[in-house]
C-alpha cells in the first residue's frame, strides 16, 4: 500500500525509475536523494542571481524602465527559486544602482525625507520617473535652444563679415581696416553666448573656452613630463553650479562646517583638520558664481562626533581658497548615513545608528555644525 501511495504522488517519468525497487522504504530512499540533488541545484541557482543582483548598476544609456524590469526579473526568477527579496532591500538598491551624476541630487532627497524601511518600491520607481521625464524635458529644451542660438549667431556672423567686407572695398581696397569695422564696434549687450547662454559676449570671448584654453595649454605642458612623473599624479575638475562660496558666513569661528545638499563632494580650506592627505591630487572646482578655484589635495580628516568619540571622513578635497569647510550630504548617504530633517533639525547618523552629527537650521537656512 505505501509503495502504491508512492508511485500515485510522483511523476510516470520517475516511476519507470524507481519502479524495480521492491520495499516502500528504498523508494522513498530513492526519491530523497534525487531532491537533494534538485535543491542543492536550485540553491547554486539562488546564489548566482543573488550574485548578479548584487553586482546590477544602471547604465547612463538606460532609462528607468529598462532598470526596473532587470531588477523585477531578477525579483521574480529569485521568488520562483523560494527566496523573497524583501522591499526594502529592493528600494535600496535601486537607489544605488542609479548613475551618481545623473540622480545624485534626488536619490540624496528621498533618503532624508522618506523613511525607505517603510516605502514601496512602486513609489519610489514613480518618484524617479517623474524626475527623469523632467529632467529630460528640460534637456530636450536646452539643447533646441542651443542649437537655434548657434545657427542664429552663424548668421549674424556671416552678416558682419560680408558688410565689413563691402564696406573696406568702398573705402579704398579689400586690405583697407577702417575703425569701428566688427565685432569691437558692436553692441553686445543683446548678445546671446551659444556656449553658456549667457549675454553679453560672443562664444569666441566666452569666459568658459577661454577656461578650457587654460586647461589644455597646461596639459599640454605637463605632458612634456616623464612618464613615470604623470602616472603619480591626478587632474579633477569639478563643476559645483548649486554651490555658492558668498551664501556661507565667515566669522572667523574655528572648527565651523557647512552640511549642504547642493555639494556633491566635502571640501576645506584648512589643511590643518587633514589626518592623511594626498597632495598630488590636483586640479579646479567650478563654483555657480562662475568662480575657478585650484585643488591642491584630497584625503581624510579626523573629528569628534557628538557621543565624543573620534570619527574619520575620507574623500575631502582640499582647497586653499575656499573659506569655508562643507560637508556635502549626498557624500555621507553614499558612505551609509542616515540623514534626516525635522523641524528645523538634521540630525545624521551612522550605519550602527549613533548620532554623528545634530544641527538647527540658521537664519539663512543654512545648517552648520562645530567639529573639534
Amino acid at each position: 500500500m505505501a509503495i502504491a501511495l508512492l508511485f500515485q504522488a510522483i511523476p510516470e517519468a520517475l516511476v519507470l525509475q524507481v519502479g524495480e525497487l521492491d520495499t516502500a522504504k528504498k523508494v522513498w530512499d530513492a526519491i530523497r536523494m534525487r531532491h537533494i540533488g534538485a535543491e542543492r541545484v536550485k540553491e547554486a541557482r539562488l546564489q548566482t542571481l543573488m550574485a548578479e543582483f548584487d553586482r546590477l548598476k544602471m547604465k547612463d544609456s538606460e532609462n528607468i524602465n529598462d532598470f526596473v524590469g532587470k531588477l523585477s526579473e531578477i525579483s521574480s526568477k529569485s521568488h520562483a527559486l523560494g527566496e523573497e527579496i524583501e522591499e526594502s532591500k529592493l528600494v535600496k538598491m535601486f537607489l544605488k544602482s542609479l548613475p551618481r551624476r545623473k540622480f545624485i541630487h534626488i536619490v540624496a532627497s528621498l533618503e532624508q525625507v522618506l523613511d525607505l524601511k517603510n516605502t514601496s518600491f512602486e513609489d519610489i520607481v514613480g518618484r524617479l520617473k517623474a524626475y527623469e521625464e523632467r529632467v529630460q524635458e528640460e534637456e530636450e529644451s536646452q539643447e533646441d535652444q542651443s542649437k537655434l542660438m548657434y545657427s542664429n549667431t552663424e548668421q549674424q556672423t556671416n552678416r558682419d563679415y560680408h558688410e565689413e567686407y563691402k564696406g573696406s572695398r568702398g573705402r579704398g581696397g579689400r586690405f583697407n581696416r577702417g575703425r569701428g569695422c566688427g565685432r569691437g564696434g558692436r553692441d553686445t549687450s543683446r548678445i546671446m553666448c551659444f556656449r553658456c547662454d549667457k549675454m553679453g559676449h560672443y562664444a569666441s570671448t566666452c569666459s568658459d573656452r577661454l577656461l578650457k584654453l587654460h586647461e589644455a595649454q597646461e596639459h599640454d605642458k605637463d605632458s612634456t613630463q616623464d612618464a613615470d612623473e604623470l602616472m603619480l599624479n591626478e587632474v579633477v575638475y569639478l563643476n559645483k553650479e548649486k554651490v555658492m562660496p558668498s551664501k556661507y558666513e565667515y566669522n572667523g569661528e574655528d572648527n565651523m562646517w557647512y552640511l549642504d545638499n547642493g555639494a556633491c563632494n566635502h571640501m576645506t580650506g584648512d589643511c590643518r583638520y587633514f589626518k592623511r592627505i594626498d597632495k598630488e591630487i590636483t586640479g579646479k572646482v567650478k563654483f555657480g558664481d562662475d568662480s575657478h578655484i585650484d585643488i591642491k589635495g584630497k584625503g581624510s580628516i579626523e573629528f569628534v562626533d557628538q557621543n565624543g568619540e573620534t570619527r574619520t571622513m575620507c574623500d575631502v578635497y582640499y582647497i586653499p581658497d575656499l573659506r569655508s569647510n562643507i560637508i556635502s550630504l549626498g557624500q555621507a548617504t553614499e558612505a551609509g548615513c542616515d540623514i534626516r530633517l525635522k523641524g528645523e533639525c538634521l540630525t545624521m547618523h551612522d550605519q550602527a545608528g549613533k548620532l554623528l552629527v545634530k544641527a538647527t537650521r540658521s537664519r539663512n537656512r543654512l545648517y552648520k555644525v562645530g567639529w573639534g
